[in-house]
Order: C-alpha cells, then sequence, then structure tokens
C-alpha cells in the first residue's frame, strides 16, 4: 500500500454525530470513538485483504463496514473506515494517531522464512 492519504466522508458533516478532532480523525458520538478514513493505492499483486488485516491485527481495530475499492488510470484504490471497536468511553485516540500516521507511508508484507512480516517504511 502507498500513497496513503486521509479521507473526510460526506457522513462526517453532520455535527449531531461526528466532531473533528485532528489531521483526519473523527470523534464518532454515537459509538463513543475515534474513527479515521484511509485511502491507499494497492500495489503490484497487493490484494484487499493484505497488509490491511495485519494493520487491523496489529493495532487491534476494526474496519467499518464503508469500502470502496476503484481503478483509476491503471492504479487500484482502496478506501476504508477504522475504528478501535475495544473502547467506548473515547480512549482510543492514541491508537487511532497511530494509524493516521500512517499517511504518506509505504506499508507492505514481507516473507520472512516461514512467516510474514508487516513493513512500515518511513515517508520520503
Amino acid at each position: 500500500m502507498k500513497n496513503i492519504t486521509t479521507v473526510e466522508l460526506d457522513k462526517y458533516r453532520d455535527a449531531t454525530k461526528y466532531q473533528a478532532a485532528e489531521n483526519g480523525i473523527f470523534k464518532d458520538l454515537e459509538n463513543r470513538r475515534y474513527v479515521v478514513t484511509l485511502r491507499f493505492e494497492l500495489e503490484e499483486n497487493e490484494d484487499t485483504q493484505y497488509p490491511l488485516e495485519d494493520i487491523l491485527d496489529k493495532w487491534l481495530v476494526n474496519c467499518t463496514d464503508y469500502m470502496i475499492e476503484e481503478e483509476c488510470n491503471g492504479a487500484r484504490f482502496l478506501e476504508v473506515e477504522i475504528e478501535d471497536g475495544n473502547d467506548k468511553e473515547y480512549g482510543s485516540l492514541g491508537t487511532i494517531r497511530e494509524i493516521a500516521a500512517l499517511v504518506g507511508k509505504r506499508v507492505y508484507n514481507k516473507e520472512d522464512g516461514d512467516s510474514i512480516e508487516l513493513v512500515i517504511e518511513p515517508a520520503m
């Protein structure tokens, strides 16, 4: 995954349900947690499951039901909203900040013997 950016969904404009927090992060007032939506370009031979699944596992977060996959000029993109479903009292800001910090970085899986390692390269 590369060219990672945050996305402001239309639903975030409903001030009765969402409140802007910082850097593409929103406070979900109904579910009492923080969310961020990321858009990224899939690299050659990547599918929509990995390395996204490894990101979710690393930070113990959930992917909500909002997911879009699209093609543009031969590139494949995925857009996904991520939330920390383990915390309903707004304690997840630190975790969601770490997810939002993926913006501008490259994330991919690297085979290491019998295991697969999640690699996060710094922004260039």
